[in-house]
């Protein structure tokens, strides 16, 4: 046997759905087997593989027992010469393990090889090739100094960001997504070590296997897809504190107790600043950056008003009672029509923050001719001075981009019309899986993937051109006549504003992610739910707090008319633990929700209920499925009373 591959799966049955069908096609002339190892997932995803995937190796774990301690069990149960751990959330190119296998063969010293990753938009996976941690580098990545300098030896010692893509490179840390080594030497080292949970045991494996003389290779002559955020959410805190507390049990292992307490210290320096960043975030998206801009815009009245006055006045300063209403007024406007312009859309893009702060510039000046003489004082000030603000705002949003502060999606066109790359054959398999979830109306039509444009729109060469023209945000290109290389290939030219879906040959879904830091996106036959959206999830979250916090305001009503039952019902959503509106029974394959006060059937979660099992699930997953978030609302009111 020459190659093992090891997929450990968590509810992400779709993503591995698209992973084994590349999977299938790059073991063809490969004397390979595939493991799946399935750690209690609660989506189906056992049935989901046997029905579809004979051909694999299953192990099902009653309990999550975390990442290495699954790899591991299938490793000691495999025959390949080499082993492959691989993530359910990848897609691989047809050549892609013929390479590596013949590149880890040319180099007798190469101990483990990663690969080249980008992700769901194409965009190039720093964490591809990156170096062993350490406090400074973890703090640096920890608080956003890697992102806003990626090509740095200071900054971006960590991600090796100075390091060509391109090329091949000796590195010491390979991802665990994508890490294929011997077996003989997997097995002597004995694995992964379990004492990491998730996060941290792909950089300990490579120190290892460099402590036995061998190197690690980045190998960049072939690419993969790593969607990421499936199995966590990767720009939340938790996931931070998982991820440093992994670093840090790294450092104590290998590096001793005093480098380990100045990387301690390290770490809860950076959770910190990142536990603020968060706060900030609340704070942006509740009370938005209005008054932030508004004293940028202050300052810079200020600020040019002092050079005004110091270089062309000879530091005679202007009337300070006109000051100290006119700069006052200048905010208001300048961010009234900032507002007006668009600026706050709830959209945190650079080009909308430019031209809101320049058409504020311009309607300022206009406004300023139009004052009584006896009002006016310089024009220059003015000027000079919303030019200045507008700088400011937009180095400031770019600022809060950069470390994830806010998010610059736009998800009111999330979903705008699509392009399907693919024959006519493939675009009507598609058609017909978007009509049966009741998404047909997002197709905009098809680009010919065999040269056959017959009720096409263009051919797939013709892609790059015909998106300057159209406005779109979607393309889903189809598997079969377009290999899986070539789809990887096309993804990493397309402007980055595209969003990339996938879908295999002969599979039932179509798969994509917008980021590498937000959880991935699919649609499936017997799987798209408006409830799985994170924006959704997000909107169904402010509903119950939206609601707890009326309750708490107005309790001493609710406790005459509902009694003390409501109060801590109402205590327990907002503290998390709890949702108004969950699903009747446990279910399997529904996007998972916190228990319920009162089920999807208007019901108390914890009454009986006259309908059947098979009807109450058919309540749950028409609720899971075309969730809106006025339907919490509407049936928070209908049943007010059992609430308590």
């Amino acid at each position: 046997m020459q190659l093992s591959i090891i997929i450990v799966n968590y509810n992400v049955k779709y993503f591995l759905e698209q992973c084994l069908s590349s999977v299938f096609k790059a073991i063809n002339n490969l004397n390979a087997e595939v493991w799946v190892v399935d750690n209690a997932s609660t989506d189906g995803s056992i049935e989901f593989l046997q029905a579809r995937f004979s051909w694999i190796n299953v192990i099902a774990n009653e309990k999550n027992v975390g990442f290495a301690k699954a790899n591991n069990q299938a490793l000691y149960k495999c025959t390949g010469e080499y082993i492959l751990f691989l993530n359910p959330d990848t897609i691989v190119a047809e050549d892609c393990f013929v390479k590596s296998l013949a590149f880890i063969n040319e180099h007798p010293k190469a101990g483990a090889l990663g690969i080249r990753m980008v992700d769901g938009q194409g965009c190039f996976l720093p964490e591809s090739k990156r170096s062993f941690p350490s406090p400074v580098t973890s703090f640096f990545k920890l608080v956003g100094l890697t992102s806003l300098f990626p090509a740095s030896r200071f900054f971006a010692r960590y991600t090796l960001g100075y390091l060509d893509q391109h090329k091949n490179h000796e590195v010491d840390v390979l991802a665990g997504a994508f890490l294929m080594a011997k077996r003989q030497l997997l097995l002597s080292l004995h694995g992964f070590d379990e004492i990491f949970f998730m996060y941290g045991e792909d950089v300990d494996l490579s120190y290892r296997i460099q402590k036995q003389g061998y190197k690690n290779y980045y190998f960049s002559g072939s690419t993969i897809v790593h969607f990421k955020g499936e199995s966590t959410k990767k720009g939340s805190l938790n996931y931070v504190r998982m991820f440093y507390q992994a670093m840090s049990i790294f450092v104590k292992k290998h590096y001793g107790s005093g480098k380990a307490s100045i990387f301690s210290f390290f770490i809860q320096l950076a959770i910190w600043l990142r536990a603020g960043l968060s706060a900030l975030s609340g704070v942006f998206s509740k009370v938005g950056l209005q008054v932030v801009d508004a004293g940028l815009v202050f300052a810079s009245f200020h600020f040019i008003n002092a050079l005004w006055v110091d270089w062309f006045r000879s530091g005679e300063p202007y009337n300070a009672e006109l000051v100290n209403i006119a700069f006052p007024g200048f905010t208001l406007l300048f961010i009234l029509t900032a507002l007006l312009a668009g600026m706050y859309d709830k959209v945190y893009k650079l080009s909308r923050a430019f031209s809101g702060a320049s058409i504020a510039t311009i309607i300022l000046l206009a406004s300023y001719s139009l004052l009584p003489e006896k009002y006016r004082f310089s024009r220059g000030v003015v000027l000079f001075g919303g030019i200045t603000a507008t700088l400011l705002i937009v180095l400031f949003r770019w600022l809060l981009i950069q470390w994830k502060v806010v998010d610059d999606t736009d998800e009111s066109t999330k979903h705008q019309q699509t392009l399907v790359v693919g024959t006519q054959a493939e675009f009507a398999n598609v058609t017909r899986l978007l009509t049966r979830i009741g998404l047909q109306q997002r197709i905009m039509g098809r680009v010919a993937a065999n040269g056959n444009k017959e009720d096409a729109i263009a051919a797939v060469g013709q892609l790059p051109t015909l998106l300057e023209s159209l406005r779109l945000r979607e393309i889903i290109f189809c598997e079969g006549f377009l290999s899986f290389k070539a789809i990887i290939d096309l993804i990493q030219h397309l402007p980055t504003h595209i969003n990339s879906r996938f879908h295999a040959q002969y599979s039932q879904s179509i798969v994509g992610s917008d980021s590498k830091d937000t959880s991935g996106e699919f649609v499936a036959v017997d799987g798209s739910f408006e409830l799985g959206l994170p924006y959704q999830r997000r909107r169904k979250r402010m509903v119950d707090l939206a609601v707890a916090l009326a309750i708490l305001i107005t309790f001493p009503v609710h406790f005459i008319l509902n009694g003390l039952s409501i109060v801590r019902n109402a205590l327990l959503v907002i503290s998390g633990k709890k949702t108004w509106i969950g699903y009747s029974q446990s279910t399997n394959g529904l996007p998972r929700l916190r228990k319920g006060v009162l089920a999807t059937n208007g019901f108390p979660v914890n009454d009986s209920s006259p309908l059947k099992k098979e009807s109450l699930a058919k309540i749950d997953e028409w609720y899971a499925r075309n969730y809106h978030w006025l339907q919490d609302v509407k049936m928070v009111a209908r049943h007010y009373k059992k609430l308590g």
